[in-house]
């Protein structure tokens, strides 16, 4: 009898194992990882060229761990005439959502703005949203997007006016991130 239970436990724990393989091995050939994706990946993510400014220096991107949180950035630098640059920040907040959620949490809170001098308002592009804002007397503008409640992309410009900034915004192509 004791033998018998023993056989049907372990036949039971290996159709266990063969089900948690299968949902696992599905689950990352889906593209669905519990993991933030690594360095090589996330750069992909963002656009190689803005029309009209070329690539500033070397891309950048790593893998940050802190104690048991880790995420993924990425930062693609732009310039063009008459000292105008776009920085683009991108990060893959997979297994820290306590800092996607951090930096995210103010949005409703936020101010609408839209003055002369100022523009402060909410955006939605493809999806994805957030909050853009305008400083007319200095010509700086800046995106903010949350994309599938994982990723984080910033988007500045300094001497770059917003209309510019959602063009580039446009060159993403968020289905292939990572939901």
């Amino acid at each position: 009898m004791i033998a018998l239970n023993f056989v049907q436990n372990i036949t039971h724990v290996k159709y266990l194992s063969i089900l948690f393989f299968f949902v696992l091995f599905f689950s990352n050939a889906l593209g669905q990882s519990n993991k933030a994706l690594p360095s090589e990946k996330i750069i992909k993510l963002i656009p190689d060229k803005i029309s009209g400014f070329y690539p500033n220096e070397e891309f950048k991107s790593k893998v940050i761990k802190l104690g048991n949180i880790q995420y993924s950035m990425a930062e693609k630098s732009f310039t063009a005439k008459r000292k105008r640059s776009i920085k683009i920040l991108l990060f893959d907040y997979k297994e820290a959502p306590v800092m996607y959620n951090q930096v995210t949490r103010n949005w409703n809170m936020f101010t609408l703005v839209e003055t002369d001098s100022l523009i402060v308002r909410p955006v939605e592009v493809k999806d994805c949203t957030g909050w853009e804002t305008y400083n007319v007397r200095k010509g700086n503008s800046q995106i903010l997007l949350g994309v599938y409640n994982r990723f984080f992309l910033t988007i500045e410009g300094t001497g770059v006016e917003l209309e510019v900034l959602k063009k580039v915004v446009l060159e993403f192509n968020f289905e292939k991130f990572s939901k």
